[in-house]
């Protein structure tokens, strides 16, 4: 028997998932009050302070682009599901799932009794891919996700400078190790060196920004 299937599991985290919980803590926050702070004419100004405020707007906007066709993925794949043809048939030991017909075609090389089924296994795969292309269309799916890319081409640039910038404060270094832990830690709990080192230390160069506040006050 050959079945379409509707698959709910979605592809592992993206970048801009870990980025989506880094980007709205309080150090977040702090970090925007004292880079406003180094620009008062007492400090010299700061190139990284300079690009981190370029780079966090261009990064906020990535952000929420990529939440929104995560949205619109999740609500794909749990309506249709990633277009795919359930065989179930005597001479497969237990039912396969195929994605495309080149998946097929490596079956049937080690399975050749399920050459046959090959033209209602396109088939399937064409009817399923079709149901998702028409609810994309209806969704905007793959209109978010070139929205995305894009919002990411714009901002890589601007990171890039960031992360080359010399930086002259707290703030400054603070923007840099906030840029680093969101592009590169695997998660945004994650406790593996160096990632939870670096939270930490932008945690404690926060609060040596607080003091100086508190002090100036």
């Amino acid at each position: 028997m050959v079945d379409s299937e509707t698959s709910t599991s979605l592809p592992g985290l993206s970048r801009r998932h870990v980025l989506s919980t880094l980007m709205a803590t309080a150090g977040s926050t702090a970090l925007g009050r004292a880079a406003a702070g180094a620009s008062k004419p007492e400090l010299l100004p700061d190139p990284a302070v300079a690009a981190w405020k370029a780079w966090r707007p261009a990064s906020s906007k990535a952000l929420a682009l990529c939440r929104k066709q995560q949205r619109l993925e999740t609500t794909l794949v749990q309506t249709i599901g990633f277009p795919a043809v359930t065989l179930d048939v005597p001479a497969l030991d237990e039912p396969v799932r195929i994605m495309s017909l080149e998946e097929f075609d490596d079956l049937v090389s080690s399975v050749p009794e399920v050459g046959p089924l090959r033209d209602h296994v396109a088939a399937e795969l064409d009817a399923h891919q079709a149901r998702w292309d028409e609810a994309d269309r209806r969704l905007g799916y793959s209109v978010a996700l070139e929205q995305e890319e894009a919002a990411l081409a714009r901002e890589q640039p601007l990171v890039e400078a960031l992360l080359a910038a010399e930086a002259l404060t707290i703030p400054g270094i603070v923007g840099k190790i906030e840029a680093l832990i969101a592009l590169d830690a695997p998660s945004d709990d994650d406790d593996e060196r160096p990632w939870a080192q670096l939270r930490r230390i932008r945690v404690e160069l926060i609060t040596i920004m607080h003091r100086y506040d508190v002090l100036a006050a």
